[in-house]
């Protein structure tokens, strides 16, 4: 493979990775948002994006 195509750094994908995990964590979150919990989460996230 020539030395332009390497595609994305290491550091890169860690990125796209951490990103994709904390996105999944909060479609988890956002699915149980009916128990207590996860409730109190989700209210603490709408009052942080409100500001």
């Amino acid at each position: 493979m020539a030395q332009g195509e390497q595609g994305p750094s290491m550091l890169a994908r860690l990125v796209l990775v951490l990103l994709g995990l904390g996105f999944l964590g909060a479609a988890w979150v956002w699915s149980h948002r009916s128990e207590p919990w996860a409730g109190q989460m989700v209210d603490r996230a709408r009052e942080t994006v409100k500001r």
